[in-house]
């Protein structure tokens, strides 16, 4: 009777303790996906952005001149 008892709590927890095991797999998945579109599209928009006017370069030359 007591192995009985024992048995099916342990056959419940083994499938528990596995989707935990899956999902945290599955998280770690997407997140790391999340962080390369994330690189990729900064790495976008570093490669296509216009560059900004630098004042202090316009500054220096206009007080040289």
């Amino acid at each position: 009777m007591e192995h009985d008892s024992i048995v099916p709590g342990t056959a419940v927890a083994r499938p528990a303790s596995m989707l935990r095991r899956i999902l945290a797999m599955l998280t770690m998945v997407v997140l790391i996906g999340l962080l390369l579109v994330l690189i990729w599209r900064v790495y976008l928009h570093h490669e296509y952005a216009r560059p900004a006017p630098d004042s202090s370069v316009v500054g220096v030359a206009h007080r040289a001149a």
